[in-house]
């Protein structure tokens, strides 16, 4: 039995409104549930761990039913920022205490769900998904990705920056664990699935320049915009088959 879907998403963020709209056509509106992160700061939460060593979390929002994580079946975390609306009038010190507790809360929160969240919080310890510049490159590299070089520039005000590639986006390959698509997936698409497992992502945008005449990888995203139809529904597939428990 498929298990509430629950997308984690900003108002501003069309692909992740596609992908529930997506996802409420094929399963119902009423296994559908998109929250926005903003108002995660103004939920009562229920967090317990079991005599079992399982966690337990229930979440409820002003004017809204409780979620109890064990109900939810998959997640899609597109979280960019977190608020603490309670504490505006607070001191400085104050809100940056009840910002890193509402963190501390969320990623647990996050962390219950293990593979059943895109992404991991239990292998990706942050609830804004995060991929260091090493790490990707690494991949791409040991999976025989043409990678720009990297250089240091050095901007009037802002000092030293490090800047990958310069020149001019020819394409990108979108990966959702097994499965690739996208303008360059012909010719980088395996490369790309076999560099995201290395890098232990289930969704990644691999972007590519062209650069004295070579298409070569500029930036490894963890947060695909998933603007067009096709990004929306392969993510919305990967989601539904998480939610009916298929391994990934």
């Amino acid at each position: 039995m498929t298990g509430q879907l629950l997308v984690l998403a900003h108002a501003t963020d069309t692909g992740a409104s596609s992908v529930a709209a997506r996802l409420a056509g094929r399963l119902g509106s009423e296994k559908v549930r998109v929250v926005r992160p903003e108002v995660l700061g103004l939920a009562r939460w229920s967090h317990r761990v079991g005599s079992r060593g399982r966690a337990c979390t229930r979440m409820t929002l002003p004017n809204a039913e409780t979620l109890v994580s064990a109900d939810v079946g998959a997640v899609l975390n597109r979280i960019q920022y977190l608020s603490v609306p309670r504490f505006r009038s607070a001191s400085a010190k104050d809100r940056e205490y009840a910002g890193a507790e509402l963190h501390a809360v969320v990623a647990s929160w996050l962390a219950e769900f293990g593979d059943r969240a895109i992404h991991n919080v239990r292998r990706h310890p942050w609830v804004v998904p995060f991929l260091a510049h090493q790490q990707w490159v690494s991949a791409a590299a040991a999976n025989h990705l043409p990678v720009a070089p990297r250089k240091t520039e050095i901007r009037a005000g802002n000092g030293a920056e490090d800047v990958i590639g310069g020149g001019s986006l020819s394409g990108s390959v979108l990966v959702a664990v097994g499965t690739a698509a996208g303008s360059l997936a012909g010719e980088f698409g395996e490369r790309c699935i076999a560099a995201t497992r290395a890098i232990g992502f289930s969704l990644l945008e691999f972007h590519f320049a062209v650069e004295q005449g070579k298409t070569v990888l500029v930036q490894v995203d963890p947060l695909p915009r998933l603007v067009d139809p096709w990004a929306a529904c392969m993510v919305s597939d990967l989601l539904a088959s998480l939610a009916a428990g298929d391994p990934l």
